[in-house]
């Protein structure tokens, strides 16, 4: 009796994740048609769609993100990317900005706008990292070192950060973007090394 619900179980836990997967599907596909194509940013802020579009902020990461937190066992995440996407979501759609105005009329906006971005840099690639680290490590310890893909997503915003701002402020360009991305690799490059020195 035993070995039959423990044979069943998997396929139960599939069902569930893909059944997560497509309401999490269901609920981008609204938001983003609440938020480009009907626009409710241009309404008041009680408007019915756009309360809707509030909730669908709220529900669409936690779908998400919540999952991938479990799966990492690390709970924060999943709080952490829920509150990231909400703020850059709600700025991206319903602040406004006047870019006639210059800098002192956005200055609040843009910067606000910049540590969501950077904030939710970290969400999407955290699991990324995470995962790549189980096939360029040979070691069960590097594989699995969540403080290693942390890390590595933090970097990963801050170089967006930058490139997020450089691009802002007119002077971005290819060659100083791959410049800078480079700089990140070799950079975690040379820490990895270092940290498989002292191994």
């Amino acid at each position: 009796m035993s070995t039959r619900i423990t044979s069943r179980s998997p396929i139960t836990n599939k069902r569930n994740m893909l059944l997560i997967a497509a309401l999490a599907g269901l609920t981008w596909a609204g938001l983003v048609g609440l938020i480009f194509l009907l626009n409710t940013g241009q309404y008041s802020f009680w408007f019915p769609g756009r309360v809707v579009a509030y909730v669908l902020l709220l529900v669409a990461p936690a779908l998400t993100f919540m999952p991938i937190g479990r799966v990492l066992e690390f709970p924060l995440y999943g709080y952490w990317a829920v509150v990231s996407w909400v703020i850059f979501g709600y700025v991206l759609a319903f602040v406004p900005s006047n870019p006639d105005k210059g800098w002192t009329a956005n200055v609040g906006g843009l910067a606000l706008l910049l540590i969501s971005l950077f904030m939710v840099t970290i969400t999407i690639f955290l699991p990324v990292f995470y995962r790549l680290g189980f096939k360029l490590f040979s070691r069960k310890v590097e594989q699995y070192d969540l403080s290693r893909a942390r890390r590595e997503a933090v970097l990963a915003g801050v170089c967006v950060l930058l490139l997020a701002f450089l691009r802002i402020v007119g002077a971005l360009n290819l060659l100083s973007a791959v410049a800078m991305v480079l700089a990140f690799i070799v950079f975690e490059m040379l820490i990895l090394s270092r940290n498989l020195g002292r191994a």
